[in-house]
């Protein structure tokens, strides 16, 4: 199920996991934000939440909900798997993907709640890139 909640005076955005995504992540409680609807259809929800935040007069996402699931290039090698998101921003963008997965050599990884747990738990921010996240799926593999 996908939910568009609104912040009032902030934004509209689109998340799976209410709790998770507006009250841990961004901070607010649950009596300080509604939820303006909700579909299973990505779709709709996408359409819709372009058109609410042009109603409201929000600044208007670039990107539609839909769309931003081909941002999630998980680049997957023999020992880590490379999110592009910084450590800060990882554990809402997997919990807004739950259930997709992607290739490694040890086969298909799912994304679930018990894997994103694992995930973040393990996660160190890249060397290399501040903005980037890995973590060793030699290690997940193994143990699960």
């Amino acid at each position: 199920m996908y939910y568009i909640y609104h912040i009032p005076g902030k934004k509209i955005g689109v998340t799976r996991d209410l709790n998770s995504r507006v009250t841990q992540q961004q901070g607010y409680f649950p009596d300080e934000y509604e939820v303006l609807d909700h579909s299973d259809d990505i779709d709709y929800i996408s359409s819709r939440e372009i058109e609410l935040q042009q109603s409201y007069g929000y600044k208007i996402d670039r990107k539609l909900y839909k769309n931003l699931f081909n941002n999630m290039k998980v680049n997957a090698t023999e020992m880590t798997s490379t999110f592009p998101y910084p450590l800060n921003k990882l554990k809402g963008n997997l919990m807004d993907r739950l259930g997709e997965s992607w290739e490694t050599i040890y086969g298909k990884f799912n994304l679930n709640n018990e894997s994103v747990r694992w995930i973040m738990n393990n996660a160190k921010t890249s060397m290399y890139d501040t903005n980037v996240v890995i973590y060793i799926i030699k290690l997940f593999s193994k143990n699960s």
